[in-house]
């Protein structure tokens, strides 16, 4: 059995057939989900538009907050998608298989230099993850996976078309082959990656600011018993990071994620934080997330603030009855 022939052959039309299925399968569920979850249930036409070119052209807020990082995600990112459309080894692939497409390839000096970008930026983010404590202790192995997933077939083509490693055997005779499979495997996971919102469970207070601010709806909370729970639906996410620009304690992120699970698991939304409710001194009632009063008293220690907003304004009506003209007279 030729392991080289069906990673250049039958393995590279699967990935290909495997990307285009799953495309379509998350294009469907996402406007599914999006027509589904709209506010305005007589307008679901115009709102889904609004939202679809919110998800083709996203201006991430989350830039507001980190511009020069947001900046470098952009240009990743357009690097990552206009090379392996526009290299011309590519597209003379296109041009010789049944489907006979062909396009405007990128120039030699562009496309190596936007390779040469990107393989920087990869280091970039790499050194940023082990350099940054707060970063690394919440980075995974997965995150570390993505990174240099997406780095391998841009490193290998490379160093296929300038000769780079040739001199090693291995390498020289295999790196067509290795290439080949590095962007198998890209094109593959692609089908299972989402960029989702995640929140610090050490720094989120439950203040549901990120709820208020999410256009989708893909984010909710709840209060349940003497709970207040977070629920997110990762199709119905558009990664416009209005949640991380709301944010003020920066406990929410877009994280990207390899899931098999997320790819069918459509119609339930997932719980993503939950925080414990504190009472009332007053009346007892559950009002307020716990690390959010903990915050607040660690610059305010007016009792009044651990009153309910009912209870807060019986106390209110209470002083001011007590400090009337008509109740004094009355004494």
């Amino acid at each position: 059995m030729d392991i080289a022939a069906i990673i250049e052959g039958p393995l590279l039309t699967f990935s290909f057939i495997f990307l285009g299925v799953g495309i379509i399968i998350r294009i469907f569920f996402f406007v599914f989900s999006i027509i589904q979850g709209s506010k305005d249930k007589e307008n679901r036409g115009t709102y889904f538009f609004k939202i679809f070119g919110q998800f083709l052209a996203p201006f991430h807020k989350a830039a507001l907050k980190k511009p020069v990082y947001s900046l470098l995600r952009y240009v990743f990112h357009v690097c990552l998608f206009v090379v392996p459309i526009g290299l011309a080894g590519h597209i003379s692939l296109w041009e010789n298989s049944r489907l006979e497409w062909s396009w405007s390839p990128l120039s030699d000096e562009w496309a190596d230099g936007m390779t040469i970008l990107l393989l920087v930026l990869v280091v970039f983010f790499i050194i940023r993850h082990f350099a940054t404590k707060e970063i690394r202790m919440k980075s995974s192995f997965a995150d570390y996976l993505i990174i240099i997933m997406a780095a391998l077939p841009f490193a290998t083509g490379y160093c296929l078309t300038h000769g780079t490693l040739g001199q090693i055997p291995f390498f020289g005779n295999n790196m067509w082959t290795i290439h080949i499979l590095s962007g198998e495997i890209m094109i593959i996971a692609t089908v299972f990656l989402f960029c989702r919102t995640t929140m610090n469970i050490e720094t989120c207070t439950g203040c549901a600011a990120c709820v208020l601010a999410c256009p989708t709806g893909t984010l909710e909370s709840k209060d349940v018993k003497n709970l207040r729970l977070f629920n997110y639906s990762h199709y119905q996410c558009i990664c416009c990071a209005s949640c991380v620009n709301a944010c003020p304690d920066d406990a929410a992120e877009l994280r990207h994620e390899i899931s098999l699970k997320r790819l069918y698991n459509f119609f339930t939304k997932q719980e993503i934080r939950s925080v414990e409710l504190e009472s009332c001194k007053r009346c007892g009632a559950l009002f307020v997330p716990e690390p959010l009063m903990e915050k607040i008293h660690k610059r305010y220690t007016d009792t009044y603030l651990e009153f309910c907003p009912a209870c807060r304004k019986r106390t209110i009506g209470e002083y001011l009855q007590k400090i009337s003209p008509y109740h004094q007279k009355s004494r």
